[in-house]
């Protein structure tokens, strides 16, 4: 009697573990959905249109679509609200609104060429792989290439399924030792100078703590010289004029490359006086037609797109990065059905104010090649933080601060996180 009864507790258990599995992959499905549609050329009898962006407007959920201009992305049903815009190069972006969007509908959406930037791209396309090259070529006279450490406010914030659950901000100083002014070295030195970050919501728990390392080696000046800041591979890049004024040209270079995991397209602003690099956006995608080899572990965290925005400025007449932004999303994939378990975005920002080229090997004492954000000890000090400056530049977004606030006053979070 007691082997039956103990046969029978564990049948219940069985079953109750797997009814609780069930709701939550229901819950789960519940909070996204599969927005999908066709994106096709009017102006070439509606030809299916490859390589054109979709993105969600307001966020960074996107992607290309491919060969027969068909896409998919799934999204929080919270983002219904916004719009979706469709872009290609040499066409009229359209914005379109999917608020009444349903499941299993197929959106259609027709791009028609811009004649203007159609036109200026015919004219003054064979002119812009020379402009890059010189531009590349002074590098070593536009930038600043001896050791220098750049201070500045840091903040990087997670989202999961259309809301915040993480935030860190910091005050920080960064070391770079500068040989040349394309290669910093493969770590910079860090020093975290004040600290606050918010508990953690996360569903994977990620104390990865070393984001701000990786934004760092997002710098292009020091991290792209084997690809599109290779001279020699330009062709490769098939570098395009897409805008033009008085002081600066806008170049767009864009390579596909079957053996890549992801599809890289940038766009750099390259001044008409200096011909010095100014400005560098890099998108990045997964490519369609990348196939895995044999042996190669397939990871359940599944790029959607990665934004890079970088941006210098002049210090002792010379260029030098003066902020570094980055925007990705992913969907993390159920490892048993393949399904998105939850669609995930952070964000990464690092602005500096100030700069430091004197005697820098002197005050390395208490710099390292780690952040440690997500560890660190430290008091919170709402009193520094409310007379911060960069703040005033850079306030906290306020649905960041919304969405934590429904957890925990995120005061009360900043003090407990320190801890």
């Amino acid at each position: 009697m007691n082997v039956n009864n103990t046969n029978l507790l564990h049948v219940l258990r069985h079953t109750f573990s797997l009814f609780f599995l069930i709701i939550l992959m229901t819950v789960s499905a519940q909070e996204n959905i599969l927005l999908r549609g066709f994106v096709y050329d009017k102006d070439a009898r509606n030809a299916p249109l490859g390589m054109a962006a979709v993105q969600i407007k307001n966020t960074q959920l996107g992607g290309l679509t491919d060969d027969d201009g068909y896409f998919e992305i799934p999204i929080p049903k919270l983002n219904l609200k916004d719009s979706l815009k469709v872009s290609y190069v040499g066409y009229t972006p359209v914005t379109l609104s999917i608020a009444n969007y349903k499941p299993g509908d197929t959106l259609r959406v027709y791009l028609g060429a811009s004649f203007e930037t159609k036109e200026e791209v015919v004219v003054v396309a064979m002119n812009a792989k020379s402009v890059l090259i010189k531009a590349i070529d002074n590098m070593r006279k536009n930038f600043l290439f001896d050791s220098l450490i750049s201070t500045g406010f840091y903040r990087q914030y997670h989202k999961e399924n259309g809301r915040y659950v993480r935030l860190i901000e910091a005050d920080v100083s960064v070391a770079f030792h500068c040989k040349s002014p394309y290669r910093y070295s493969f770590h910079e030195l860090i020093r975290v100078n004040k600290l606050r970050r918010s508990l953690n919501y996360e569903t994977n728990g990620d104390e990865h703590g070393d984001h701000l390392v990786d934004l760092l080696k997002e710098n292009p000046y020091s991290y792209n010289r084997n690809n599109f800041l290779d001279k020699k591979k330009l062709d490769f890049y098939a570098p395009k004029f897409i805008a033009e004024n008085d002081k600066e040209y806008v170049i767009s270079v864009q390579y596909k490359d079957n053996n890549q995991r992801k599809l890289e397209q940038a766009r750099m602003w390259v001044s008409k006086d200096e011909y010095a690099i100014t400005q560098i956006e890099i998108e990045k995608y997964p490519n369609p037609d990348y196939v895995p080899g044999k042996y190669e572990n397939e990871t359940r965290w599944k790029l959607v797109n990665e934004k890079n925005v970088i941006h210098t400025e002049r210090v002792n007449g010379k260029y030098v990065v003066s902020s570094i932004e980055r925007i990705y999303n992913h969907h993390v994939l159920n490892r048993q059905t393949g399904s998105v378990d939850y669609v995930v975005e952070e964000t990464f920002e690092l602005h500096f104010y100030d700069y430091q080229t004197k005697n820098v090997g002197a005050s390395l004492g208490r710099f390292g090649a780690f952040s440690d954000l997500y560890t660190t000890k430290y008091g919170y000090n709402p009193k520094f933080w409310d007379s911060y400056e960069p703040l005033e530049d850079n306030p906290t977004p306020a649905q960041v601060v919304a969405d934590l606030n429904e957890k925990r006053k995120i005061e009360e979070q900043f003090g407990e996180a320190g801890k």
